[in-house]
């Protein structure tokens, strides 16, 4: 699905200035609600309830690359799972099973973007064993890798093929130290023809190693996997002098920039930090992103409600070599009897980069609502669009506004971050509907455009749109892969039965005129539905900056039969709704107009 940014964006600063809302003062409402206890790491969390089989009537115009029924492709932070190649093509997995409850078939599904158009969806994965998790990068001149888990002693299994859309895999695997098993892996590979692979994996958390119990390993290979001159690995400044352990998927990793390399780690009630190395990984710098009240935090002292970051972690590393980093914000709490809980609806995605302090409590703040966090690293909220709100909260462990994917292009130096958010207009009968919106910033992320829905049209009422992954690299647009189906939640944690999931493919146009260069551009509006219309219409209006609009329905004769003033809170698509309750049949002229700007759609009703 195409978006074109040069026609949403005007010409504005990319600040936000956050008050008192009703939205607020509803989270703070909903805060009032017990907390939700963390969840544990799932590596297996099949749903044995009976499959639904209802389908939206709606045909979203959406490039679908894929299915699955699998529906948690991570825990927390996505791994890159997508590249976009020099020549155009590009090479896109994900996590896919069809055979619930017990997903025997689970492993890796992969297509292929050829230049013009996608490959056939997959029938099965590319491993000749169950795995999970993959992680995707390029590999070789031509070539692609894949690493994904087992669960069990025979650790990660890597599939390579010299050329990538074509022919047959080989495989090798890695097994853990000591015997143990290692989860969740994340790659990146740089070097001569992409042959050198940078490896972080957790060792099974249930066995401690180290004094570890979840220890984050580095590995590196110089010859494309053939041996390991670095293996398994605990960087001093992620040890156990510093961590109880590394809790599964808290963590991400950088597209390399020569021999700069970057991850993060930490999961919000620990430290959070980044790790870098400017020698390819022979060195490595501790650098602190948010400093903990406690980093042992186990629950067994009664900690009040603070603010934290959510483990949903997204790094990169610009054009200088310097970090950029995005984390949903948490507010949490331990009850000094071993729980450690979360607050539903804590709100907030936040921005970083390493010239900025340290975070912290007093920084991301005890309160639910996120107006006290500074406006310089608050980069997302729930977008408070006046009259609808809050119906319930699909459980992700994660803040209303999160799952980020930072993109840095380094040709034109815009920044892009993506994220997946509940999103108010679009509910089902239990919850909010969560979209995919996005961001850019063309100063490094000083400042940052107004905020979009690229998921807000009429195809996606009844869409839920998590856990994108984006390509590291842009060509003429920026690529992303996102998960959706048409239920709030995941049947992993039993909040609908088991259903299709499709992996769908958005694109955004590449940006290469700033907001400060941009000419001011005039609104849209469309998708009037239904039409003909009988008690109520709903009309789509989309603007490139928050401002105020009027809404006037006139008859055929010209008479004023309807009008109200409506606030629009933010750049982008917003759904308007028209009560027809007393207006007779007939046609009638619907007309929207903002700053002196008018345009009109027809409307029978009937």
């Amino acid at each position: 699905m195409k978006k074109n940014l040069l026609s949403l964006f005007l010409l504005l600063s990319g600040a936000y200035i956050f008050a008192q809302t009703p939205l607020d003062l509803q989270m703070q409402r909903w805060a009032g609600r017990a907390d939700m206890e963390l969840s544990a790491d799932a590596e297996e969390l099949p749903y044995l309830g009976q499959y639904n089989p209802y389908v939206s009537a709606l045909v979203p115009p959406d490039v679908v690359i894929g299915q699955c029924r699998y529906d948690r492709q991570s825990n927390y932070s996505m791994q890159r799972r997508m590249h976009v190649f020099p020549d155009g093509t590009i090479g896109a997995t994900w996590m896919r099973a069809m055979l619930d409850p017990g997903y025997t078939d689970r492993g890796t599904a992969y297509n292929y973007y050829d230049g013009s158009t996608w490959g056939q969806w997959p029938t099965s994965r590319i491993e000749t064993v169950r795995t999970g998790w993959p992680a995707y990068a390029p590999f070789g001149p031509n070539g692609e890798i894949v690493v994904s888990h087992t669960g069990n002693a025979t650790g990660l299994v890597f599939n390579w093929r010299p050329n990538k859309g074509t022919g047959a895999w080989t495989s090798f695997t890695l097994a853990g130290p000591d015997g143990l098993d290692l989860l969740y892996p994340r790659i990146v590979t740089n070097g001569p023809n992409r042959q050198t692979i940078h490896l972080i994996v957790q060792v099974r958390s249930t066995t401690p190693y180290q004094g570890l119990a979840g220890a984050l390993v580095y590995s590196r290979s110089q010859n494309g996997g053939q041996t390991w001159d670095i293996l398994h690995q605990v960087l001093e400044g992620i040890d156990a002098t510093r961590y109880p352990g590394h809790g599964a998927d808290r963590y991400a990793f950088a597209e390399p920039v020569g021999d700069t390399l970057a991850f993060v780690t930490g999961e919000g009630y620990t430290d959070v930090c980044v790790m870098k190395s400017m020698d390819n990984g022979n060195t490595w710098e501790r650098i602190d992103y948010y400093n903990s009240i406690d980093p042992f935090m186990n629950g067994m002292i009664e900690y009040p409600l603070h603010g934290s970051l959510d483990s949903y972690h997204s790094i990169v590393l610009d054009d200088l070599g310097r970090v950029h980093l995005s984390s949903g914000r948490r507010i949490h709490r331990t009850d000094g009897n071993g729980g450690r809980l979360y607050r539903r609806p804590s709100d907030g995605l936040i921005y970083w980069n390493e010239t900025m302090p340290p975070l912290d409590t007093t920084i991301l703040k005890r309160t639910d609502a996120p107006n006290g966090v500074p406006e310089s690293i608050l980069l997302a909220r729930v977008q408070n669009n006046g009259t609808d709100s809050i119906v319930g909260i699909p459980t992700y462990y994660a803040s209303l506004t999160s799952m980020p994917q930072l993109v840095f292009d380094h040709q034109t130096k815009f920044l892009y971050a993506f994220y997946s958010a509940l999103t108010l207009g679009f509910v089902n009968n239990d919850y909010n509907y969560r979209h995919i919106w996005m961001r850019y910033s063309e100063d490094y992320g000083q400042t940052w455009s107004p905020p979009v829905d690229l998921t807000g049209d009429i195809f996606h009422l009844f869409t839920e749109c998590v856990f994108p992954t984006a390509s590291p690299t842009v060509d003429n647009k920026v690529h992303l892969i996102y998960q959706s189906d048409d239920a709030p939640g995941m049947s992993a944690t039993e909040e609908h039965p088991v259903r299709d999931n499709n992996i769908v493919h958005l694109t955004v146009d590449r940006m290469t005129v700033g907001m400060k260069e941009q000419k001011p551009a005039l609104i849209s509006v469309d998708q009037l539905f239904p039409n003909p219309a009988h008690n109520m219409a709903n009309i789509v209006v989309r603007t490139h900056a928050a401002t105020h609009a009027s809404l006037n329905v006139f008859s055929a004769a010209g008479q004023l039969v309807y009008s109200k003033q409506i606030q629009l809170n933010y750049a982008g698509p917003h759904r308007v709704q028209i009560p027809l309750n007393g207006i007779d049949a007939g046609m009638y002229v619907v007309q929207v107009q903002v700053d002196g700007i008018r345009m009109m759609q027809k409307l029978v009703v009937r």
